[in-house]
């Protein structure tokens, strides 16, 4: 009887399988490559770097002006006629867009990190290229 032993044992990753997952959506690990990173994720991490700072003044800005939450409020009620509390939904979404694109940055740079080639999630991209315009 011939005993046939495994060609290659792969040792699990499971932190490297989450970053790779939830970044690139790249959980097998024939998808992950310790290539050079292509030009255009270089591209696209420095508009997620880009747009990081623009989030961040942003939501700066909201949370610095919460004097004038008020005037804020009063302004769009004389424009639309209707009393809401717009400054809440604004602040949420901003720091929603805000910890999101943060979270991403950190899987990138952690990407950086193990060496790994950065290849962002074409959703990823969709929405990090929308919350770019604020």
């Amino acid at each position: 009887m011939v005993r046939h032993q495994p060609l290659q044992y792969y040792e699990p990753q499971l932190c490297l399988s989450c970053l790779t997952g939830i970044y690139g959506c790249r959980w097998k690990r024939y998808q992950r490559s310790h290539d050079d990173t292509t030009p255009w994720e270089r591209l696209w991490f420095l508009l997620l770097t880009f747009t990081f700072g623009l989030t961040l003044t942003w939501l700066y800005f909201w949370w610095e002006v919460h004097n004038d939450y008020d005037e804020f409020n009063w302004y769009l009620y004389n424009r639309m006629g209707y009393w809401s509390d717009w400054s809440v939904p604004i602040l949420m979404t901003t720091a929603a867009a805000f910890t999101y694109i943060a979270g991403l940055l950190v899987l990138a740079l952690c990407h950086i990190a193990v060496g790994q080639q950065m290849n962002l999630h074409w959703l990823h991209k969709v929405s990090s290229g929308l919350l770019k315009s604020p």
